[in-house]
């Protein structure tokens, strides 16, 4: 009798624990910060390179790990160009932050003739370019994956 009180007390304490760390990771998830930074890397006869940097801010106690973003950009809401989709983790630490530099998007030289002639003609004459980043990846808090999406208004600087 003694043996399963203890069993049944063991096991509860369990679920309470586990359930407390599922919500603090939850919690830790939705307080991952990104921050984008957009610059036009060529212009050739291939199309627009853009290169992307992003900056991960993790404000909180727990540390995690993401997959490597996928980055879609869309411009007057229609889709001109899209990330490579990499298998990779990234570590972000307990009050600390993570840099991907370098993430490089190509806009097909087809997408500028059809869709997105107003971006050349606005890179020719000096003018702001804002473009939608939208971030997507899955935040690894060890016991549960969580997806994550974000959209971010960018201006693409040369």
């Amino acid at each position: 009798m003694t043996k399963n009180i203890l069993t049944i007390t063991l096991i509860g304490g369990g679920l309470i624990a586990g359930y407390s760390y599922y919500v603090k990771m939850r919690k830790t998830s939705a307080e991952l910060e990104v921050v984008p930074e957009a610059n036009i890397h060529a212009v050739n006869w291939d199309g627009i390179i853009i290169r992307l940097d992003l900056l991960l801010k993790n404000p909180t106690k727990g540390s995690f790990s993401i997959k490597f973003p996928f980055v879609k950009l869309t411009y007057k809401g229609t889709t001109v160009g899209s990330s490579q989709v990499v298998n990779q983790d990234i570590k972000i630490p307990a009050y600390g932050q993570a840099k991907i530099e370098k993430l490089l998007v190509s806009i097909p030289i087809l997408s500028i003739f059809s869709v997105s002639t107003s971006i050349l003609k606005a890179i020719q004459n000096k003018e702001q370019v804002m473009i939608t980043a939208t971030m997507k990846t899955t935040i690894d808090l060890g016991m549960v994956t969580v997806p994550f999406e974000e959209n971010h208004e960018v201006i693409l600087k040369k």
